[in-house]
């Protein structure tokens, strides 16, 4: 029931019934305050029934004046309105008005249904608060004799007329546009015409108090006032069209946006043509299905899709050609009450139609002049709207075109030139946000492409494509660079994030690939650059990404973050490179060493040590920047062996005074290729008095796999001198647990990344235990690195790990500071966790 309400007829419905209580309610009390009787006699019987054809006739033959959708129906009913006041009862004037204004929309003006009765209430009530002001304000009984009762009856048409003109307004607000009421003041400028009819309606009333016989002159006169009057607003309402149509033209000619144009069309056509509804329908063709789009009286535009035409519905026929009018008709039930269709020429072979239905309250129904003033708009509007579809057609084509200039055609993903203003809008919108570029190659595509064909190297990119979109879901921008390369645009939290995702994705794309009766597997390497850390502009940001790309490539690494050591022609780069060689030559270099423990005893057993460089512009430099950088540059050698110098030397100091240590030292793939390498260690060893059963060689998965072969014979010899080897950073590259019995190798060392965790992961408890047991089950013994907290300790000794080290054990230290701390740390630890609490 909410809802039915809530509709404008229901609020209409609602609106008249309202006014016809309120009507009977003054009515009554109208009938109550004058003692006069409704009818004395033949004489008030022949002014009620003369009044009564007059208020039919002046309803009848009312002229409209419109106020864009207001209006205001001018007419003579004042003269009989202020007549029947000094004649009659003021009840028997309400019916005369009411009857006569009933039979006058009715028969003469032909209106019905819910239009009819709202009229015939609102006239009601017009004609009840007419008399009531004049009742308040002049003397009924007294006749028009004096300034008083005048006054009182232009204040009383003007109430009345006022009334009608909100009441209108009202009905068109609830029904068809609520803005209606701030055209209110407008429709007011009608009401200087009310003072004209009331001074004719008093000069008439005064005259038939002197003689009655004056009625036929009277009579004549207000035939000529009303035919003349009627046809000055015929005229000026001609001249007045014809000034719209040219609004409206104009109006056409200063949009050439389609939607936009039709919402001016429908808006112009409804409030021209005093309709509640407007529709323009475009008829489907081959490429495109029409479209119906109706323009309501509260302005809201609902468009809907049309696949068939509809010749069978009541405008059918416009879209032929022809002109549509459907007089008001209560009775009809195949369409609406009364309506109109034209056809809307749209160039070539198309015509739309453009149809109005149901008329305003305030005319009768349309016209055969409504009819032909909607050609003329139809005419206009066709030729603009059809200039409108142009444009937008070749609007849609420019915009094709630039999305063909900026897309990959295979994928339809954006392409390098897209992604170059995408990455570009992104940073200057929000700098401060880290933004990540993924950028990936497929490896082994050529083979793929030149092998099975080019089709199904297309479809692998297709597939590609679709994979990284549905991945990403929405959180950033899949491109197509070109050949089997591939970028990914997304803001991320931390390096760490980017990471994740490109392992994400690394995965999503080696799932297998079916084509055909084909499946394919692919294998993808994905470099990752980060703004503003390498750099502000996509320029740099997509070179950083296809350097660490290259570089994750040729490690077989798969993710790989952008290092600067990766990319070796940066001016910065290779200033760094000519400092380094300098600190290298000069002894510049520093060597600490960070203690390593047994997890169980507390027992120091050893100590790894590390290179550093304090640069003196640019202060500490990270290893993983200038380590690389030796090794790109043939450094690494000489600072490797500065490092083993340092680390025997003091290795052989602790041992002399008690600490019965071992030291280690990381090996690059460079300095393992070396054939020398053995014999410089040896050389080393007897210069320092240290047996080689104290030193450990480190080396790194990806150390072995850049050179397999020639890096198994360099361990060999080195293990045959008595020297411990050991696997770093195990668990992030290529070697299987089971692989470890085929190596050379003494120990194993757990990642980090498998370690900071373990405490709290289930993954990487289980992953800690497994290499735990399967090192001892071979022989070897297991070192874990990155140990940071009491829980990651004691989890580690429980396990059975051999030796740990990290932050909760000691941080790296410089050989006085570590010989200071090994001298205030026993030897031996009864409990587990004494060393931390020792450390705090």
């Amino acid at each position: 029931m909410t809802r039915r309400w809530s509709r404008p007829d229901w609020q209409v419905a609602a609106l008249t019934v309202s006014l016809g209580v309120t009507a009977l309610v003054f009515d009554g009390a109208l009938l109550a305050a004058d003692d006069r009787p409704l009818l004395d006699g033949f004489g008030p019987l022949a002014w009620a029934s003369a009044l009564l054809v007059m208020f039919a006739l002046t309803e009848g033959f009312a002229i409209h004046v419109r106020v864009r959708r207001g209006g205001h129906a001018m007419s003579i009913t004042e003269i009989p309105m202020v007549i029947g006041l000094t004649m009659l009862n003021p009840l028997m004037v309400v019916l005369a008005r009411t009857v006569g204004a009933a039979a006058g929309l009715a028969i003469l003006r032909h209106q019905r249904g819910r239009k009819l009765a709202f009229n015939i209430a609102q006239i009601s009530l017009q004609a009840t608060v007419g008399i009531a002001v004049f009742g308040a304000l002049g003397d009924p009984a007294d006749g028009m004799n004096g300034p008083r009762d005048w006054l009182a009856a232009y204040a009383a048409m003007l109430a009345a007329d006022l009334l009608a003109i909100i009441l209108l307004t009202a009905v068109i607000s609830l029904h068809d546009d609520p803005s209606e009421w701030r055209r209110l003041p407008s429709a007011m400028k009608g009401l200087g015409l009310v003072l004209i009819a009331t001074s004719i309606a008093l000069i008439s009333a005064i005259a038939i108090q002197s003689s009655p016989y004056t009625v036929a002159i009277l009579a004549v006169l207000y035939g000529v006032v009303h035919v003349a009057y009627r046809g000055y607003v015929r005229q000026s309402l001609g001249n007045e069209q014809v000034e719209n149509l040219y609004a409206f033209t104009g109006v056409l000619d200063s949009s050439q946006d389609t939607d936009r144009l039709t919402r001016m069309v429908l808006e112009q056509v409804r409030d021209e043509l005093r309709s509640s509804d407007v529709e323009l329908i475009l008829p489907p063709d081959a490429t495109q299905p029409g479209m119906r789009i109706r323009l309501s009286g509260q302005g809201r535009i609902d468009q809907t899709m049309m696949y068939e035409s509809a010749p069978d519905s009541w405008w059918g026929p416009a879209g032929a050609g022809e002109l549509i009018l459907l007089p008001a008709d209560p009775s009809r039930t195949d369409g609406p009450v009364d309506a109109m269709a034209v056809p809307v020429p749209l160039g070539g072979e198309v015509t739309g139609v453009l149809l109005v239905t149901e008329s305003l309250a305030d005319i009768a129904t349309f016209t055969a002049e409504h009819l032909r003033l909607l050609q003329a708009m139809a005419n206009h509007a066709g030729v603009a709207l059809a200039n409108a579809r142009l444009v937008d057609r070749l609007r849609e084509e420019a915009v094709e075109k630039e999305h063909l200039a900026l897309h990959d055609s295979l994928t339809g993903l954006p392409n390098r030139q897209h992604v170059y203003r995408l990455l570009d809008a992104a940073l200057a919108a929000q700098p401060d946000t880290v933004t990540a570029v993924l950028l990936m190659d497929l490896d082994r595509f050529k083979e793929i492409n030149d092998g099975l064909g080019h089709e199904v190297g297309d479809a692998l990119l297709r597939v590609v494509g679709e994979r990284l979109r549905d991945r990403l879901d929405g959180r950033g921008t899949v491109a197509r660079l070109g050949g089997d390369e591939f970028a990914v645009l997304i803001q991320v939290t931390s390096p760490e994030d980017a990471t994740a995702l490109g392992g994400e994705l690394a995965r999503d794309l080696e799932r297998p690939v079916h084509v055909d009766h084909l499946t394919l597997y692919a294998r993808v390497s994905i470099g990752i650059a980060l703004a503003p850390e390498h750099g502000r502009d996509s320029g740099t940001l997509l070179r950083r990404a296809d350097v660490a790309m290259y570089a994750a490539k040729q490690a077989r690494s798969g993710v790989r973050v952008y290092r600067a050591s990766d990319d070796q022609n940066t001016p910065h780069r290779l200033a760094l490179i000519g400092d380094l060689r300098e600190a290298v030559d000069a002894d510049r270099t520093l060597v600490v060493f960070q203690p390593k423990v047994d997890p169980a005893t507390g027992t120091v057993v050893g100590a790894e040590a590390l290179s550093r460089w304090e640069h003196p512009e640019h202060g500490f430099i990270a290893p993983d920047l200038f380590v690389p950088l030796a090794e790109h540059s043939g450094l690494i050698r000489p600072l490797t062996l500065h490092v083993l110098e340092i680390a025997l030397r003091n290795c052989a100091v602790w041992r002399r005074t008690g600490h019965d240590l071992h030291v280690a030292v990381n090996l690059s793939p460079n300095t393992l290729s070396d054939d020398t390498l053995p014999e410089v260690i040896t050389r080393l060893l007897a210069e320092n008095g240290v047996p080689a059963s104290a030193l450990t060689l480190e080396i790194t998965e990806g150390t072995l796999m850049a050179d397999p072969d020639g890096g198994l014979v360099t361990l060999e010899r080195l293990r045959r001198l008595g020297i411990k080897i050991s696997i770093d950073d195990f668990g992030t590259g290529y070697s299987s647990l089971g692989r470890l019995r085929d190596l050379p190798i003494d120990e194993v060392k757990i990642d980090k990344s498998f370690v900071q965790k373990a405490a709290h992961d289930h993954h990487d408890q289980a992953f800690t235990r497994s290499i735990v047991q399967l090192g001892h089950a071979l022989g070897l013994q297991v070192v874990a690195e990155g140990v940071e907290d009491e829980a990651t300790y004691r989890h580690l000794a429980a396990i059975g790990c051999d030796v740990v080290q990290g932050y909760h054990v000691s941080r790296p230290l410089p050989v006085d500071e570590f010989t200071a701390w090994l001298r205030t740390t026993p030897a031996h630890r009864t409990a587990i966790g004494d060393l931390a609490v020792a450390q705090t």
